[in-house]
């Protein structure tokens, strides 16, 4: 995965997409290809895998969730994974960064979105 080039002034990017329904190595392993190749293109990443609840329960869902939300929030971009779409967190992750104007890069596509510049024209 290369980033494009008008990412060089985004230098925090936060991972998102599927957690809850797969298992704790599918994860793992998904976040961590990604968050190790948005590294070595020089970039700060934020992984909210590392928060310790990959196998949380629907009663700590919420928790992740709010805790996840607080570091996108620190974020300059956010970076989507495979499968984002079926992922009710990566959704409203996906959503708040659309509303907020933030650098969206979907995995795989290779393409950078600034969704505001799109609404706006």
């Amino acid at each position: 995965m290369k980033l494009p080039e008008s990412m060089k002034g985004a230098c925090t990017i936060y991972i998102s997409g599927p957690i809850s329904k797969r298992s704790q190595m599918q994860t793992q392993k998904h976040f961590g290809e990604a968050r190790k190749a948005l590294e070595e293109q020089g970039y700060d990443v934020v992984d909210p895998t590392k928060l310790g609840f990959e196998n949380a329960g629907v009663a700590e869902w919420d928790k992740f969730m709010r805790e996840g939300i607080k570091l996108l929030m620190d974020c300059d971009a956010i970076y989507m994974l495979k499968g984002w779409e079926d992922s009710r967190g990566a959704t409203i992750e996906s959503d708040l960064a659309w509303e907020l104007g933030m650098p969206i890069v979907y995995e795989g596509k290779g393409s950078l979105v600034k969704q505001k510049e799109i609404l706006n024209g």
